[in-house]
């Protein structure tokens, strides 16, 4: 993994009512960016986490949250400016990618959930569902 740019990261943690977020972003290949590393809010508050990448051949984007106290988890993606949220995040974050697939943002709607969040770009693809009959 040494071909592989580090990045940089965003926590969120609950300290007195509230929650200093955190964001770590990934890629294999392509530089990522994302401002502010670290973000505080009061719970219950909407905090954007922003993400950057420059390369137009990383067309898919995505959002995951690692809580303090769990394993890393897919929130969502945005995949040719089209969204996809994970059931489980649909009603507490947003996914939006810009159409040249190069910036995506995170809305957390209501500032709860302490850990980082990590975001990540990767080469775009389309997955195809296929049906099988038998004769």
């Amino acid at each position: 993994m040494d071909n592989y740019p580090s990045h940089f990261s965003s926590i969120v943690t609950n300290t007195s009512a509230q929650l200093s977020l955190s964001l770590l972003c990934l890629s294999l290949g392509a530089l990522v960016t994302q401002v502010p590393r670290t973000v505080t809010a009061r719970e219950g508050d909407t905090v954007t986490l922003n993400c950057h990448q420059k390369d137009t051949a990383y067309q898919t984007m995505l959002w995951y949250l690692q809580p303090h106290q769990g394993g890393l988890t897919l929130i969502g993606y945005g995949y040719l400016s089209n969204p996809t949220m994970e059931d489980a995040y649909k009603l507490e974050y947003e996914v939006k990618q810009t159409d040249d697939y190069k910036n995506c943002s995170l809305e957390i709607k209501k500032a709860t959930q302490e850990g980082v969040y990590y975001c990540a770009a990767r080469e775009g693809h389309s997955v195809r569902e296929r049906q099988i009959s038998r004769t």
